[in-house]
């Protein structure tokens, strides 16, 4: 009779913890990132205040000529690649904290074209109801019509819109600038944003809340960094921050996002051409 066989237990390989990295690595890299639009900002607002010009003589963040502004387009996210390479180095987020796989092409180029056509509605409605109770404030306590234009956006310290009768620059404006200038580096900048936030957040905080908590916090700095486009400017772009995180969270792609910020810029040059060539511009911006 064969004696049963022996059986031999074999030990598994211990499971060893995944250990994340100490919170001030995080916090290092939401203070890099944090400080990239606020310093950008406050400076810009300074340069205008005081009337000093850039090298082109331009007062405006874009220059008037193609070449000037494919330089500035270079040196500005040039400086974006190097302060987020070092943002990175310290927290080390992998792409799925930067939700930033790339799938369904197709997919995502459609929901960026439509999120920014919402977008567009959002601001547009903020836009319709804040003039709408200013007019009202008026016809009660007998203000200014000058707050009215206190509120519009600073178009004119952005971009002259004359310079947008160049085909070339135009066509610069509706791709590079838009889709890779802002667009990109700006969302890039979010979701490093976001996620260095989230992984400071306590563990019980890691839910919708704390989510809700990082768009919140992005979109303020994100506002706070367009100063010279005023106070105006300053809500519009928070609240465009707004619907930018959440559509990033909501989709949990980086690209969504892209592609949303980049149409909506890309519509809105456009807008400003049509305007400027119509010569309805100039009704709308005094001086």
């Amino acid at each position: 009779m064969e004696a049963p066989p022996v059986l031999i237990a074999v030990e598994a390989p211990p499971v060893l913890p995944r250990t994340g990295l100490p919170a001030w690595r995080w916090a290092a890299m939401l203070a890099l990132l944090a400080a990239y639009p606020l310093i950008l900002g406050l400076l810009a607002e300074v340069l205008g205040r005081f009337g000093v010009k850039e090298t082109s003589g331009s007062t405006t963040l874009l220059p008037d000529t193609t070449g000037e502004l494919l330089v500035t387009c270079g040196e500005n996210f040039g400086v974006f690649a190097v302060l987020f390479g070092i943002a990175y180095a310290f927290g080390r987020p992998s792409m799925d904290d930067l939700w930033a796989r790339w799938r369904r092409p197709w997919t995502t180029l459609g929901l960026g074209a439509a999120w920014s056509i919402g977008l567009r509605a959002l601001v547009a409605g903020l836009v319709t109801c804040v003039a709408v109770a200013l007019i009202i404030w008026q016809k009660i306590h007998g203000g200014e019509a000058a707050s009215l234009d206190a509120f519009r956006p600073k178009i004119e310290n952005l971009i002259s819109p004359a310079a947008l009768h160049d085909p070339v620059y135009l066509f610069t404006t509706l791709t590079l600038v838009s889709f890779v200038v802002a667009g990109l580096r700006e969302e890039l900048w979010r979701a490093g944003m976001m996620a260095a936030f989230g992984k400071l957040l306590p563990a019980r905080w890691r839910n919708r809340w704390g989510q809700a908590a990082s768009i919140v916090f992005a979109a303020v700095i994100f506002g706070l960094g367009h100063l010279p486009q005023g106070a105006a400017g300053v809500v519009l772009t928070g609240v465009l921050g707004l619907g930018l995180g959440w559509v990033m969270t909501f989709h949990r792609s980086l690209w969504v996002a892209v592609l949303a910020h980049g149409f909506f810029d890309a519509t809105s040059f456009a807008g400003l051409w049509a305007l400027e060539r119509s010569g309805l511009l100039k009704q709308l911006i005094p001086g």
